[in-house]
């Protein structure tokens, strides 16, 4: 259920998502919510995980089928770019942006960190290798939270650097310098302890996003702990929509 809606403490229109299950189960009056409101039955669409971004004259809606462009009434327009991993594609992990000024919609790939840029119409227009000034703050804070884990993830490649150290070189003077075995406990001791603190800190500075409904949750740290993953995802159930699939890591 898509409404367009106009408040009593907001000058501007907004565009909102209700679940209607959820909608109808509540004892609210419309009066309660908004001074106007119009419902907009779009075309053709399944609005549930749908992703909303709007402009003075459309709205987008970004489904596991892609971006889609509609106007204010509902009417489907045009496609922006598509779904894929060639050139000006883009995955299921993505966030959007208008530009009204230059008539740019913006698209940032999660999953690689990469901002593109197409036409109103869903024409690739380029590939940022600098982020441009006037990309909204939801885009500019998933690039922030990108470095950030991408900062977590240098420190404890350091780290592990040093267990490596550690590990090999108490084994190697235990057998090549008949060293204590106290030296060699104590080398498996500490990388143990580096071990644990790397899992523990990564675990603590990470959360996940679903590609099917876009909701960003935590997990348990044993089913972190134990679930596949990619450099860039974990396969996990997400607590919203119970789909078990491969979740987007972003830093927490």
């Amino acid at each position: 259920l898509l409404f367009l809606y106009s408040c009593c403490n907001k000058s501007e229109s907004t565009i909102r998502i209700w679940n209607y299950d959820d909608f109808i189960k509540k004892d609210v009056k419309m009066s309660d919510i908004a001074d106007a409101m119009t419902i907009i039955q779009p075309d053709s669409i399944d609005y549930k995980g749908a992703r909303i971004v709007h402009a003075s004259s459309f709205f987008l809606a970004g489904t596991e089928q892609g971006i889609l462009r509609y106007d204010k009434e509902g009417h489907f327009m045009n496609k922006i770019g598509a779904i894929g991993q060639g050139p000006g594609e883009y995955s299921r992990f993505y966030q959007m942006a208008i530009n009204e000024t230059e008539r740019i919609i913006y698209v940032y790939r999660m999953d690689i960190s990469a901002l593109l840029s197409f036409s109103y119409e869903g024409t690739f227009l380029n590939k940022h290798s600098d982020f441009p000034g006037n990309i909204s703050q939801s885009i500019f804070d998933k690039i922030k939270k990108t470095k950030k884990l991408k900062q977590l993830r240098i420190k404890l490649l350091l780290i592990g650097s040093i267990i490596d150290f550690i590990l090999w070189g108490s084994i190697l003077y235990f057998l090549f310098y008949q060293g204590n075995l106290i030296w060699l406990l104590l080398g498996i001791l500490i990388t143990v302890a580096l071990t644990w603190y790397i899992a523990i800190n990564y675990y603590h500075h990470t959360c996940y996003i679903c590609p099917h409904c876009s909701h960003q949750f935590r997990v348990s740290f044993s089913n972190w702990l134990f679930a596949r993953h990619t450099p860039n995802t974990r396969y996990l159930t997400c607590n919203k929509c119970h789909q078990k699939t491969y979740c987007i890591e972003e830093y927490h």
